[in-house]
């Protein structure tokens, strides 16, 4: 399928937001400040003012947290966060089109807390991956000693691993080299 810019790069901020988390590939938590929280909307092109204060930090390491449902599959849990997030902001919905992008969604407006247009922006992109029966695009990485999220943006769906700590060049390597050794009660000579 493909996806329209903002709901891909909507997408993308979900998965580098549950990857922020304490303990994904043995970080800490990377939204420990408003600081970060700062760095990290002013890194996926937020609008509007971007000061984060303790409030939106905390709220956002809430909805974190709550949306890491989404990595497990299972649609209820997804439909029961997004309608509490809806629920809990103040959520008006309108098309705007500003600077690269063209015509796209926003739930809450600029002048919204931080913690606010977060949330509505993964509540929307959610929804629209649960309305197209796409939620399994959100997973976890493949690779045995990793827990980061990733999103699956292929055609065919084949994305497996992160690319937080080359998962994918560990996994293969280590594959490789047990189907090089020989099988147990062999001596190679």
């Amino acid at each position: 399928m493909q996806y329209s810019y903002d709901v891909r790069a909507n997408l993308l901020m979900l998965v580098d937001l549950l990857n922020t988390a304490p303990g994904v590939s043995g970080a800490e938590d990377g939204l420990a400040t408003p600081e970060d929280l700062t760095r990290f909307v002013a890194e996926h092109d937020f609008t509007g003012a971007l000061e984060a204060t303790a409030f939106d930090a905390a709220a956002v390491a809430t909805l974190r947290d709550r949306f890491q449902a989404a990595l497990d599959e299972e649609v209820e849990p997804v439909v029961e966060a997004i309608n509490l997030t809806l629920s809990e902001i103040r959520a008006f919905p309108r098309l705007v089109r500003h600077d690269e992008w063209d015509w796209h969604m926003h739930a809450a407006g600029s002048s919204a807390p931080l913690s606010e247009r977060v949330a509505s922006d993964i509540a929307f992109v959610l929804t629209d991956l649960v309305r197209s029966g796409d939620l399994s695009r959100l997973s976890r990485c493949a690779a045995n000693d990793c827990t980061a999220a990733l999103a699956d943006l292929t055609k065919n769906r084949s994305k497996r691993f992160c690319d937080v700590r080359n998962c994918a060049n560990r996994t293969h390597l280590a594959t490789y080299r047990a189907r090089r050794q020989p099988p147990p009660g062999r001596a190679g000579r």
